[in-house]
């Protein structure tokens, strides 16, 4: 059976945004409500971390992949995982901020890595501007 990258994150658009970039396809990766199978990954709708009774779902997706990418938009405005989420898994974990503006500032980095560490993300963290090619690059560092 075939290893996938597991993206887990509160924004379907990021989420598919790094999906797109793991499988290097022209085509857009729909938009789907439950869980979707690729080639290279498996992502799993925004819709499944504001659910409670959804998270046995994603932890049990650890058997299909050879490791986890936590998604944490910056600017955040809500909590989306619990706490320790990161935790369970016992695939590799990395825990990615994504930020909107070309600038992060030193303040939205303390947060993002306070809400890492408190995933549970502490081993690999990426920090990284929303933009295909910051994207690309990062998934050439963690094949």
């Amino acid at each position: 059976m075939k290893k996938r990258i597991l993206i887990i994150g509160p924004n379907q658009q990021q989420n598919q945004m790094v999906a797109q970039a793991i499988e290097q396809s022209s085509q857009p990766i729909r938009k789907v409500a439950s869980i979707l199978f690729t080639n290279e990954t498996i992502v799993v709708p925004s819709s499944y971390l504001e659910s409670p009774w959804m998270h046995k779902h994603i932890i049990s997706l650890q058997q299909k992949a050879s490791k986890v990418i936590f998604l944490i938009p910056i600017p955040s405005i809500k909590k989306s995982y619990p706490p320790k989420f990161a935790q369970v898994f016992r695939v590799p974990v990395i825990g990615v901020a994504l930020y909107e503006a070309k600038e992060n500032k030193r303040m939205e980095q303390q947060m993002a890595t306070k809400i890492m560490e408190e995933i549970g993300c502490t081993k690999q963290q990426f920090f990284l501007h929303f933009t295909k090619e910051e994207i690309q690059s990062f998934i050439g560092e963690i094949r």
